[in-house]
């Protein structure tokens, strides 16, 4: 079940009983069969919806109940792959696409949202920095740069601090011994 509402919830946009009232939010999964709606504007293929449905349902009917053999014995997408390096199956993204789809701008979602969060329903994250072996982002100066000798010179600063720590603390360690053989002989003295 929670996975039928977090793939609903994730496909969609907002949860699949949603309702501004506790007892109606109840009253449509108690319902769910005459409830569970997809939005138009959701664009789901009929094999999602498929599988969603299999798991919004009475526990009786739902999808891996007899055993896990039920889920295992088809596949619920087979992508189509041409060689190792086939991409058609991922997203294709616009490269200057900072609209946000007119879809996400309307729904019971919004209520649930502080205003704040709805700027960045639909956003997708996209990373333009290439990295390489020898690139860190975010350290050093900017995009395609070699970091080799800045990486070096943190490196020996982080070696010198640790050894710096390993002297300090023999030397704190020895310092003690000292101490407690100094106080032990006082106390023979005594």
């Amino acid at each position: 079940w929670s996975l039928g509402a977090i793939m609903y919830e994730m496909l969609v946009g907002y949860p699949p009983f949603y309702s501004d009232e506790p007892m109606s939010t109840c009253r449509k999964i108690v319902n769910c069969r005459t409830y569970l709606k997809f939005s138009e504007e959701a664009k789901l293929s009929l094999e999602a919806k498929d599988l969603i449905c299999k798991l919004l349902c009475s526990v009786e009917q739902r999808l891996g109940m007899r055993s896990a053999n039920e889920i295992k014995m088809k596949a619920a997408f087979i992508p189509e792959v041409n060689d190792e390096l086939d991409t058609q199956n991922f997203e294709k993204f616009a490269e200057t696409d900072n609209q946000v789809p007119s879809a996400t701008k309307s729904g019971p979602w919004r209520k649930m949202l502080p205003s704040k969060d709805t700027n960045f329903m639909g956003y997708t994250y996209k990373n333009f920095e290439i990295v390489n072996d020898h690139e860190v982002p975010g350290i050093g100066g900017g995009i395609g740069g070699n970091h080799r000798e800045e990486n070096h010179e943190v490196q020996a600063k982080v070696s010198k601090l640790v050894d710096l720590h390993k002297r300090s603390s023999e030397e704190w360690s020895q310092k003690a011994v000292e101490r407690e053989e100094s106080s032990r002989k006082s106390k023979l003295y005594l």
